[in-house]
Parts: C-alpha cells; sequence; structure tokens
C-alpha cells in the first residue's frame, strides 16, 4: 500500500469514530407571571387633620403608618411572585398594624 493510500484508509477510519455534533434544542417559553390586581395599588394617604390635640396627630401618624404597611406588604407579594411565578396562591394576608392596636 502507498502511503497516499495508507493516509486515505487511515483518514476514512477516523472520521467513522468521530462523535456526530452534538444536537442544540433551544426553547424559549415566556412566562408571563399573574399578579392579583389588588396587589396593584395602595391606599390613599390620609388627609392631614388640623390638629388641636396630640391624639390627633398621633392618630393621623398611625393611619399614615398603616397605609404604608400595607403598601410594602403589596410590594413584597409583588416580588415574591416576579421571583416566583405562582408562589402567590392566596391573596396577601391582611392584619392589622401593631401602632393602631396600641392606640385604641
Amino acid at each position: 500500500m502507498t502511503r497516499g493510500g495508507f493516509i486515505l484508509v487511515a483518514s476514512m477510519l477516523l472520521a467513522g469514530c468521530a462523535a456526530p455534533p452534538p444536537r442544540v434544542v433551544t426553547r424559549i417559553r415566556v412566562v408571563t407571571p399573574l399578579v392579583p390586581p389588588s396587589l396593584l395599588s395602595c391606599p390613599p394617604a390620609p388627609s392631614v387633620p388640623v390638629a388641636r390635640r396630640q391624639s390627633t396627630v398621633a392618630t393621623y401618624v398611625a393611619e399614615l403608618w398603616e397605609a404604608g404597611e400595607i403598601c410594602r406588604n403589596h410590594l413584597a407579594a409583588v416580588a415574591g411572585v416576579l421571583r416566583r411565578p405562582g408562589a402567590l396562591s392566596a391573596p396577601a394576608p391582611r392584619h392589622q398594624s401593631l401602632v393602631r392596636k396600641v392606640l385604641r
């Protein structure tokens, strides 16, 4: 066998042993998180009272803080849904703020 024939036979044998190129499958799946409409709004800030007593100011501050707390809870719930779609199966828990309990 000539040197050229040997190289031809060797290259054919080596080509048969080569693994086929890997098959790459790309699937793009768009997931739209479902955020309940109740979590997309915040309660309005209470109106500023005409304060003649400190108890009026304290009540206003408590109402303002409570509105902010509700909004922060909504934002945390939305962030949880965006991190893990489907994580929110029930509405956000409604609870009374500690400040409101102290003032009553």
